[in-house]
């Protein structure tokens, strides 16, 4: 009789084993789940009784943990591939909680067990990674009145009156200023053209304002 592989080891000490018990509950999505001990009590014995050892090892990861199960027996071994997960905080208590998801993760899936009740992916859409958060758009030179309608004459003759007496003579960053009201200009030049080159000559005059104080220190230096 030939000798037993690890493989048919494993199919008979599958056989032998029940899905962990679900002996914890996860109150945020009200479902249960197996406990890293609850897992090893279901696949353990049988493999143990079938020649099979296994061990589980960590492998780097940046800001998380990752944990590969190695099953071992009659000559052989089996690597099911790292299993990773991000902790979600950066402190023992953080990544020691990670090592035990991601072994209990790794030895249920190394064996064919389950762990944990079907959501059918729910708790996983949940804890998706968030986007990066937008930038908030720096507001726009506010005007009296409160008009918003950069549209129309009155809006854009607000706009005019505060971009020449309050934001440009305080600037020397004119790029950093037009960035900041480039949606209100951008109106004005399709609605108010008129009111568009008034602004552009504000513009260009404060320009030239700053290059000539410029020159004039440099000279001095």
């Amino acid at each position: 009789m030939a000798e037993k592989t690890l493989v048919q080891a494993l199919v008979k000490a599958q056989s032998e084993m029940g899905h962990a018990v679900f002996d914890q509950v996860n109150p945020q999505y009200d479902s249960r789940f197996a406990s890293l001990k609850s897992v090893i009590d279901a696949a353990k014995p049988a493999l143990n009784a079938n020649g099979i050892a296994f061990i589980q090892r960590s492998i780097p990861m940046e800001n998380g943990i990752s944990v590969e199960t190695v099953l071992y027996g009659h000559g052989e071994e089996i690597a099911t591939g790292p299993v990773p997960v991000p902790a979600q905080k950066i402190t023992a208590q953080g990544y020691g909680s990670a090592m035990t998801y991601a072994k209990r993760y790794s030895l249920a899936m190394a064996v064919g067990i389950a762990a944990d009740e079907d959501d059918d992916g729910a708790a996983a859409e949940a804890e998706k990674p968030q986007s990066a958060p937008k930038k908030t758009k720096p507001k726009p030179i506010q005007h009296e009145g409160g008009v918003e309608d950069y549209s129309t004459k009155i809006g854009a003759e607000a706009f005019l009156k505060g971009w020449v007496e309050n934001e440009l003579p305080l600037h020397d960053d004119l790029a950093g200023v037009f960035a900041n009201n480039r949606d209100p200009i951008t109106t004005i030049k399709e609605h108010q053209p008129e009111i568009y080159e008034k602004i552009k000559q504000a513009y260009n005059s404060r320009k030239a304002e700053i290059e000539a104080a410029k020159e004039n220190n440099d000279a001095e230096l």
